[in-house]
This record gives C-alpha cells, sequence and structure tokens, in this order.
C-alpha cells in the first residue's frame, strides 16, 4: 500500500507559506439531517458547500494540471466529519474498480482523504474508498511515515455515473484526534490534503501540491478551516470475542500425548478508550491471533536468529510510537530495533535446556500465552508525544516421556514474563525539530528449583534521540545514544556473554573479558545520521553507528551484534519527471567500513545500483556490489577471527506493466568468493492474474541453489585441543508462495495461502581451521584455503561423524552430520465477514505438513511427492487446524 499512496510515503519538502492552499467547511443546519453516505451527493448541505478545486500532478507529469478536474466538499457536526468528491472523467466506462478486500493493495481508481488533526505537521489520518467501495485506513506519523495496520470505524461510498464517479466519506470524530480547545478566531483549522488515482494512465494528483523532488508530506497538507466549536471524542470501544478450534493431527503410535481430535476454545477482548482528545488506551485480554498469515519457511545455518516481521493486529496498529531503528542507516524501519515486539508472545526459550535430547515423546506449547496487554498512544497539545505499553505473558509448562523411567514429566519451559516499554517525543516549531526519550523493560519471575535460570532475570534499556531538518526540510540530521544493563545468575551472564552477538570467549581479543562470576552486564550504544532529503535530484547520507561489546537489547529488541564501529555512505540522482524514454530513474552509489572495539576491520565493501521506469510502465533495475578480504569474529563461533577473502555479487531485475490483468516480474541475483570455488544464485519471479473485477492470483516461485566452501559445521575439544570444522556446502531451496482471493462484497472475501517448500543441504570435505599459539589464533597464510588442513579419515555411523586428526588410529572429533533435507507445507484459508462496522467473523482452516531427515540430496520431483504423501514409502502426513472466531464491536 505504501507504494499506491505517495501521500502517506515519498519523501517531499515543505511548502512555502505563501503557496499553502486553504478551504472551508461548513456545519450541518441545526435541525438538517446529515448526509447519507450512498456516493449521491444530493444531499442540501453539499448545495451550500464551496468545493475546491485545482488538482496538481504528481505523476507522470509533476507540477501540471491534473488532467480531469475534482472537486472536493467538506462538513461537519457534533458526531462526524463529511467529504464529499466529485471526479469528472469523459471516459467512465474506462474508470477501473477492483473488488478486494479492506486494505488490499490493488490496482485502481483511487480517492484518498487525509487530516492532520492535530495540525502538527507530523501527524494524519488518512482514508481511501475506491469505485467499488474498498476502503482503505492509515495512520501517518513523522511527517512521511505510515501505518496500514491502523484501522478505524468509518463509513464511505461511491459511484460511477456518466460525468465520472463520485466518493463519499463520513469519519466519526471518535476516530480522529485532536485538541477540543484550539480554536482560532476563525475556527479550528486542521490540516487537509486529497489524491486521486487514475488507474489507466497512473496519474496521481493532490489538491494541495505534492511534487517528486521535494521532502515532507504531512508537512505539505493544506489547510481546513471554518470547523467551530467540537466536543471531545472521548469513547469507549469494546470488542470481544469467542474463538473454537479443533485440531487433528496425524497418528503417533506410542505417544502419549497424541489426540487424533484435539479441541480447545477460548474468548477475550480488545478495548479501546479515548482518555482525552489526544490520548488513547488500548487493551487486550486473552488475544487469539489464528487469523494472521504464518510465517514463511526459511533454512537458517548462520549464527544469527531469523527474523519475522510483526502481523499480529494489535501490536503492528499505533506500532510507529515505538519505533527506534538500531542499525547504520535503518532510522526507523530497519529489522534491528530497540522494540521488537515478536519477542511478546515468544516460542518458550527453555524447551532445549529442559526436554532431554533423547526424549522421544513430548509436548511443547508453540507460544507463550500473552494473559494481557496495554498500551497509551497520542499526542498532547504541548506537542509532547507519548507511547507505553504494558504486556504480561504467562508461565509455561512442556511435558515430556522420560527416556528412563518412561514416566511423564512437567517442567517449566518459559517463566512469567512482563514486558514493558516507554517512548516519549517533543516535538518544536512545525515539527521541524524533535528530541525524545525511550526506555525498554523485562521482569522475569525466575522460581526457585525451575532451573530456568540460563535466562535473564531482568533487562533494561533507554536512551535520547533528538533530529532537526533545514534548508527548506531538505536536510535531516539525526541521531541517539543508548544504554543497556541485564542482570541474571552467573548462568544467565555466562550464556549472555558467549552468545553469537559478543562472543566474549574468543582467545584473541584481547579487549574482551570473559568473567565466570559476572551477574550483570553494561553497554552502550549512539549513532549520528545526516540526510539530504529533498531539493533537486540528488541525494545523499552518511551514517556512524557504533556498539560497546556489553551493549544487549534481545530481551525485548533484536540486536544482531555489538562490539561494532560502522560507517556507511550514500550517493543517488534520481530523474523523476518523464523524458523522452523513461518515466523516471535513478542511480546509487553505496559504501562502508566496520570495525570491532579492538580495531579488527570487520566489513569494508560497496555497490553501485540503479533502476528505472519505462513510457510503457515497465522497470528494470540492477546493481554490482564487493566486499573486500576483512576478518569475520563470528566464523568460528567463538574462536579466533579468521579472515575472510573477498566476494562479489550483482542483481537485476525487469517488471512488467501492472496495468494489465496479467503482470509479474522477474529478479536474480548471483555472489561468488574471489579465492575459491565457492558461489551462490537465486532466481524468483512473481506473476499476478486478475482473473476478474473480484479475484486475483499471484504466484511467487524461488529456486536458489549455493556452494559454500566454509559452512561452519561444529567445533570440539575431545582431546583438550579446540577443532573448529568446516564443509563444503552444497545446498539447494525451492518454494512456491501461492494466494487466491475473491471478494463476493467489500465485507466478504475469502483468501487461500500456501508455501510448499524444499530445502536440502549436502555437506563433504570437511576440514578444520589450522590453529596456532594453542589455539589462540588462525594460522596466518596469504591465501584463504592456506588457513584450513584435512580433518582426516571421518567415518559416519548413527548420524554422527568420528574424525582421527592426528594420525593415531584413534577418533578424537566427533560430530554430528550435518546434512538435511526439510520439507514443509505452510497453508490457510481465511473467510472474512465484516457483518456490520467494525464486527468480523473468521472461519479459517489451516494445514500444515513437516518432514526432516539426514539425506542431503535435493530432487524437486522426489521431495514434493514425499511431501503431499504422493510417495508411500515416505509418508508426510498433514495436520489440520479448524478455527471459527467472531467478535462484536461495541461504541459506548
Amino acid at each position: 500500500m505504501l507504494a499506491h499512496l505517495a501521500l502517506l510515503g515519498v519523501s517531499l519538502a515543505s511548502a512555502p507559506a505563501d503557496s499553502l492552499k486553504s478551504m472551508s467547511a461548513v456545519r450541518v443546519p441545526a435541525g438538517e439531517a446529515p448526509p447519507s453516505v450512498d456516493g449521491r451527493l444530493d444531499d442540501p448541505v453539499w448545495t451550500g458547500a464551496g468545493p475546491a478545486r485545482g488538482f496538481v500532478q504528481y505523476a507522470p507529469s509533476a507540477g501540471a494540471p491534473a488532467t480531469h478536474d475534482t472537486e472536493v466538499r467538506v462538513a461537519y457536526d457534533d458526531q462526524a466529519v463529511y467529504v464529499a468528491v466529485r471526479m469528472y472523467d469523459p471516459h467512465p466506462d474506462s474508470i477501473v474498480g477492483q473488488l478486494a478486500r479492506r486494505d488490499a493493495d490493488v490496482h485502481s481508481d483511487w480517492a484518498l482523504i487525509g487530516f492532520d488533526s492535530y495540525h502538527d505537521r507530523r501527524t494524519g489520518f488518512a482514508f481511501a474508498v475506491n469505485p467499488r467501495g474498498v476502503k482503505q485506513d492509515i495512520f501517518l506519523f513523522d511527517d512521511t511515515g505510515s501505518d496500514i495496520g491502523w484501522n478505524a470505524v468509518w463509513d464511505a461510498a461511491a459511484r460511477v455515473d456518466s460525468a465520472g464517479w463520485t466518493a463519499e466519506f463520513r469519519i466519526p470524530l471518535s476516530q480522529l484526534r485532536y485538541s477540543a480547545r484550539d480554536l482560532d478566531a476563525g475556527g479550528r483549522v486542521w490540516g487537509f490534503n486529497v489524491k486521486r488515482v487514475v488507474a489507466r494512465s497512473r496519474e496521481e494528483s493532490f489538491w494541495a501540491p505534492i511534487l517528486p523532488n521535494s521532502a515532507g508530506v504531512v508537512s505539505r497538507f493544506g489547510e481546513l478551516r471554518g470547523i467551530g466549536a467540537l466536543p471531545s471524542p472521548r469513547s469507549l470501544e469494546v470488542l470481544p470475542y469467542s474463538v473454537a478450534q479443533l485440531t487433528r493431527a496425524p497418528e503417533d503410535p506410542g505417544n502419549p500425548f497424541y489426540a487424533r481430535n484435539d479441541p480447545g476454545a477460548g474468548v477475550g477482548a480488545d478495548i479501546k478508550y479515548g482518555i482525552n482528545s489526544s490520548l488513547t488506551l488500548t487493551a487486550t485480554l486473552n488475544p487469539d491471533f489464528g487469523q494472521v498469515e504464518a510465517d514463511p519457511s526459511q533454512v537458517n545455518l548462520s549464527a544469527y536468529e531469523t527474523f519475522f516481521p510483526e502481523q499480529r493486529p494489535f501490536f503492528v496498529e499505533g506500532s510507529d510510537i515505538f519505533r527506534f531503528g538500531l542499525g547504520a542507516g535503518d532510522g526507523d524501519f530497519g529489522s534491528e530495533a530497540l522494540f521488537y515486539s515478536r519477542r511478546i508472545g515468544r516460542a518458550p526459550q527453555g524447551v532445549d535446556d529442559r526436554i532431554p535430547g533423547d526424549a522421544e515423546f513430548s509436548q511443547v506449547p508453540e507460544a507463550s500465552n500473552i494473559l494481557a496487554a496495554a498500551k497509551v498512544t497520542g499526542r498532547t497539545r504541548s506537542g509532547w508525544s507519548l507511547g507505553f505499553m504494558d504486556a504480561v505473558t504467562g508461565r509455561e509448562q512442556a511435558r515430556y516421556l522420560d527416556p528412563f523411567t518412561g514416566q511423564r514429566v512437567s517442567t517449566a519451559v518459559e517463566p512469567l514474563t512482563n514486558y514493558g516499554v516507554a517512548r516519549v517525543i517533543r516535538a518544536f516549531g512545525q515539527g521541524e525539530r524533535a528530541v525524545g526519550g525511550i526506555v525498554t523493560a523485562v521482569n522475569r519471575d525466575l522460581r526457585d528449583g525451575d532451573s530456568l535460570g540460563f535466562l535473564r532475570s531482568a533487562a533494561y534499556a533507554g536512551g535520547l534521540d533528538a533530529r532537526t531538518r533545514y534548508g527548506g526540510g531538505n536536510y535531516e540530521v539525526r541521531g541517539w545514544v543508548l544504554g543497556s544493563a541485564v542482570r541474571g545468575d552467573s548462568a544467565a551472564m555466562w550464556r549472555t556473554q558467549r552468545s553469537s552477538t559478543r562472543y566474549f570467549q574468543r582467545p584473541d581479543a584481547g579487549h574482551l573479558e570473559l568473567d565466570p562470576a559476572r551477574e550483570s552486564l553494561l553497554g552502550w550504544a549512539a549513532s549520528v545520521e545526516t540526510y539530504k532529503m529533498g531539493g533537486g535530484n540528488w541525494r545523499w547520507a552518511t551514517v556512524l553507528n557504533a556498539r560497546s561489546p556489553g551493549f544487549e537489547t534481545n530481551d525485548l529488541g533484536y540486536q544482531r551484534d555489538a562490539d561494532q564501529v560502522l560507517w556507511a555512505g550514500n550517493l543517488g540522482y534520481r530523474q523523476s519527471t518523464s523524458g523522452p524514454r523513461f518515466r523516471s530513474w535513478n542511480v546509487n552509489l553505496n559504501g562502508w567500513t566496520g570495525y570491532t572495539f579492538g580495531g579488527e576491520r570487520t566489513s569494508l565493501g560497496g555497490n553501485a545500483n540503479g533502476s528505472l521506469r519505462l513510457l510503457s510502465f515497465w522497470g528494470a533495475n540492477g546493481g554490482f556490489g564487493f566486499e573486500r578480504p576483512v576478518v569475520s569474529t563470528r566464523a568460528l563461533r567463538g574462536g579466533p577471527s579468521l579472515e575472510t577473502p573477498a566476494s562479489y555479487n550483482a542483481w537485476a531485475g525487469v517488471s512488467s506493466d501492472s496495468r494489465r490483468s496479467l503482470y509479474g516480474s522477474l529478479n536474480a541475483s548471483a555472489g561468488w568468493d574471489a579465492e575459491e570455488d565457492g558461489y551462490g544464485w537465486n532466481v524468483n519471479t512473481s506473476l499476478t492474474w486478475r482473473a476478474s473485477t473480484r479475484s486475483d492470483l499471484s504466484l511467487q516461485p524461488s529456486y536458489s541453489r549455493s556452494l559454500n566452501t566454509w559452512q561452519f559445521v561444529d567445533s570440539d575439544a575431545l582431546d583438550g585441543g579446540p577443532h573448529y570444522v568446516f564443509a563444503r556446502m552444497e545446498q539447494s531451496t525451492a518454494s512456491l508462495t501461492a494466494r487466491l482471493s475473491y471478494t463476493f462484497t467489500p465485507d466478504l472475501s475469502l483468501q487461500l495461502y500456501a508455501q510448499p517448500f524444499l530445502g536440502a543441504g549436502d555437506a563433504g570435505g570437511f576440514r578444520e581451521v589450522a590453529l596456532a599459539d594453542g589455539g589462540r589464533r588462525v594460522v596466518a597464510s596469504d591465501g584463504f584455503s592456506g588457513r584450513f588442513r584435512p580433518l582426516g579419515p571421518a567415518t559416519l555411523a548413527d548420524d554422527e561423524y568420528r574424525a582421527d586428526t592426528d594420525g593415531d588410529g584413534v577418533a578424537n572429533v566427533t560430530f554430528t552430520n550435518p546434512d538435511f533435507n526439510l520439507k514443509e507445507f505452510r497453508s490457510n484459508a481465511v473467510l472474512r465477514w465484516e457483518y456490520r462496522p467494525g464486527s468480523t467473523l473468521f472461519v479459517v482452516w489451516s494445514q500444515g505438513r513437516e518432514d526432516f531427515d539426514r539425506d542431503g540430496r535435493f530432487g524437486l520431483m522426489r521431495d514434493t511427492r514425499r511431501l503431499f504423501g504422493m510417495d508411500d514409502a515416505f509418508p508426510v502426513r498433514s495436520t489440520n487446524v479448524l478455527l471459527v472466531k467472531v467478535n462484536y464491536w461495541l461504541s459506548l
């Protein structure tokens, strides 16, 4: 949706004061009925409302008058704001209206309205409707940011007629945020803008002009005047829900925890209360997210945790205030962040530690149960933006069958935990400057004797950030500084120090200290970023980011590395005005370098990339990058640093005209090592077919293949000396993501999702790192291959390799067979019916299949047959879940 809403997502500049457009709203006369939201625009109030005209193109001819006339009228009463939009079109039979579920990003004509009801030029609420009545709502923040996860209860209608088409909106005041007392001499002033999209020509035009080569979005809004006294929009909304489900799993002989049919039920509620005209309390009790799409399958052989984006509605909606990126150049949108809401309700952390590896049968909860969560968000009259969230997850138990006694054993795998985050931002002027602060806290109830002491008992982080814009809003400097503190017993801190985030046990890192008696760890991080965001065609950015070795935020954040200092720079040129061949094009140069606090260079590279859009609306992109030889402090998983070879990568892609009923894209990428024969390549494509005005089908197949000549396998020290074992790993993955949607009405839709995933890795050519100084460093060599030596004869038995590295005929190194073959299938069908405004019925059926074995060979047809149970010798059976969930919106 972000690509569709230039109103909400492009980078544009503050408009000069003398060019600010203004229009007036009219009050619905006392005793007169408010407009009937039917798209007809024949209500008496519209006759007396003066229209706003003069739309200006954003694309394709930036700055030119819109091709077709558009008129906008605004009215209000004590309950709602009403907007009427008349969009003239000499060819009404060419108006595009695609039926789709709410908030869907579809090819269509659109009418969008945006309110800056705070009038802070930073925050707003946007509402859209297409000619078929499909609705979208978006929360706008920080001038250029947008949150499609925000949902409001409002109404709109559209109608196509001989003059073009019309759109009529009713936005309840309870769904907006404003000060009930801020009245100028001529009435209240809100920021306001309207956007029109003409699908067949891809023309986008605005009432208050927005142009491609400037910076800002909400700051470009015009003014809506004439709104008089309004009641304070306090409201109480309650959304109780009830859910019932039935799970049918394949037979598991001998498993005492198995049940062919496993029923379940639950109740809960979401609550939203307008504390005052600016602050909103949102709470959820025993939430259920059964209708949320499953995470995609992945194979992760790195030292790092896989990142998955948040999809749960409670945490998505209003999350903008809590965004605080940690990465160099991530800003507020990168994966590394101080607050990562997926930590709340995570999979229990004690499974691997508390359930014996030789326990054949176990029953483990998939996620920690969220008992309750609440947040307060909003903005005060004095310019403070506030966000407070607190959540409690329950103590989780797992059961397993003791392999020695045959008894069923219950053990704790996750403690009762409280998560909290608080965020404040103070804006100055017209939002050009701001300072803020953030604090996160995690506290776990680690009871004596429950053997969960390997978890940290408490974790805190917090700091300050600031930003300022200058040069007409075209430049911005932002920076932040953070501190972190984690506590726990010595076992928890030992685990923390040795984690992949820092590896304090590295023997060649003189600046790191591994302390077995430590019961706390402190750290800090800081970043300074400067951007040229608008003004002309040139763009540039520079970022300096540092994290101390002890910085740790993974209890409530997502952090990959500590102990690093990174610099990155970017220079780009873009042309957004159509020319004789291209509608737009851009080129970029990027460079970066990084060091540890001990002075080890861990990155040094760059890339050049570009993209273009043809007059035919076809597009292309491509680039080339490199990484110079550097030191990897993670390759040996806590061993000494390893000098790595130079590497190169390239990518290219092409996309077709998305106005067509059948369109798609094709992308390919490749990478290779400079010194060895390692390589990797990937091809993925996307194909979408709009079969009718109410259905579409998309297919996204992907295939990748790689040869990693130095894939880490294991480390062992059976003979008293360290051995770091690597292999040549040939890996292949294939996946297909399919989505089919059919929309009966704007309020009733059916969505089908399916993803088969196949992945296999075949390891061989085992070798170990050549060490010196008693294993404290890697042997120096002019070539990368010289830093390894053959492992020696290795034999495989019972999925374990045993190798003799010293030639005495006795195996002194053991490691698990790294070969793997993973087959997964995830699918669901979701019938969604909004049977009354704000109230929804979900009927969900999901199916999952999974199989893992140590056969490293990849066979597309063979593995597909096995995955879907077409090979009787290798049956993979499915688990099916049927879920029915209903909620009912109450406004009290």
